[in-house]
């Protein structure tokens, strides 16, 4: 019954998402939202996949707005028409998402949910999964984020990023995840820490020891977006310092 329910909504090209919704399929659906309204093109990197949850929600969310794209194009009001049409995000939008698939690596975090090889996974599982979705244009990269790296810059070439999310956890993981990223955000991308506030919100450890690092050196300017979850926080990029 939910697939009959779903071909239908796909069909008439409604949008079916709620932003209002705390969970990572109502924040994928605001990020989303955002891109397209503001018709942002870039792709999507995900740090730290895990079992594979985020990454194909995000898919489906992207799905249903590149929908919604289409309809426009069917309007019976010229603006849409003409917008929809000249929209970047009539081009490929590729997904991006790296994992050791081993777990926590070694870290000096002392915390009982991080310690290593928690959160470990399957590669061939979450790539079953995914390719089950029928979903085309992505990457699964298997490998530390910093050896992996180069893949990513192969396939991203000189393309932009429109959201990225960071549920790698550890100081560590994510400090590497933002200079790897940095040459890639664009004014208008969302920028996801999935543990932002883990660690008791202590700006010493974890995520936001990375992100205060990060803010330090980079010439981007990251502005507070929204909240998700029980530890999950969004930020925008919104400029470059002078």
């Amino acid at each position: 019954m939910k697939n009959i329910i779903r071909k239908i909504f796909d069909k008439y090209k409604y949008v079916r998402g709620d932003i209002n919704l705390n969970n990572r399929a109502g924040m994928l659906h605001k990020c989303w939202g955002h891109v397209f309204s503001n018709h942002l093109f870039g792709d999507y990197i995900e740090f730290g996949v895990y079992q594979g949850d985020s990454f194909i929600e995000s898919m489906k969310q992207f799905n249903q707005f590149k929908n919604w794209l289409e309809s426009q194009k069917k309007s019976n009001e010229k603006w849409r028409i003409d917008v929809a049409l000249q929209s970047p995000l009539n081009n490929k939008i590729y997904f991006h998402g790296l994992d050791t698939f081993e777990g926590m690596p070694n870290n000096n975090e002392s915390d009982l949910i991080y310690k290593k090889n928690h959160f470990d996974s399957s590669y061939k599982k979450v790539l079953n999964r995914i390719n089950n979705y029928n979903f085309k244009e992505f990457y699964l990269y298997k490998g530390l984020f910093k050896n992996e790296k180069n893949n990513l810059f192969k396939n991203l070439k000189n393309r932009k990023i429109s959201i990225v999310n960071i549920d790698c956890d550890i100081h560590s993981s994510t400090k590497d995840s933002l200079e790897i990223i940095e040459n890639f955000l664009q004014i208008g991308s969302i920028v996801l820490f999935d543990d932002y506030n883990a660690f008791n919100s202590d700006n010493s450890k974890g995520q936001r020891k990375a992100l205060i690092e990060f803010q330090n050196k980079t010439n981007w300017i990251f502005e507070p977006f929204f909240t998700y979850m029980y530890s999950g926080k969004s930020f925008l990029i919104v400029g470059q310092k002078n």
